[in-house]
């Protein structure tokens, strides 16, 4: 190897060199209980459809998050973060009462379309697209 290319490379006594692979999820500090976050992206109308669904930005004087991740910035007081391709992504929270609501709801459209591919035995119902447990 040349002395040139040695002295192009990241000098890692500054870092810790992180895997490709094992990126660090996002995560941020001083979370109120009772509610649950996501870091929901300002693209198409997802960020109107989260408030009407109950979700609130979340505002703080202070940056949050890690900086391993990447730095977290404010637009006005709404926690924010780059989430890549020029993306800012807003930390979001809704209550946890609301949130439960809603998965039992989404695991209730499953169960029903799950039962709907079960063959239903009193009816002698069989064939491709039914399953047998």
């Amino acid at each position: 190897m040349s002395a040139e290319r040695a002295t192009n490379r990241p000098d890692r006594s500054k870092s810790t060199r992180v895997p490709l692979g094992n990126r660090a999820r996002l995560s941020f500090n001083n979370l109120e209980e009772g509610y649950v976050y996501r870091v929901i992206n300002d693209v198409d109308d997802r960020i109107k459809r989260a408030e009407a669904a109950g979700y609130e930005f979340v505002e703080s004087e202070s940056s949050l998050g890690e900086t391993r991740v990447a730095d977290a910035s404010k637009m006005g007081a709404k926690v924010s973060k780059p989430v890549g391709g020029g993306m800012t992504g807003y930390l979001m929270r809704i209550k946890k009462d609301w949130y439960d609501e809603d998965q039992k709801a989404k695991q209730a459209r499953i169960d029903d379309t799950e039962s709907a591919m079960k063959p239903d035995k009193k009816q002698n119902q069989y064939g491709e697209g039914l399953t047998n447990s």
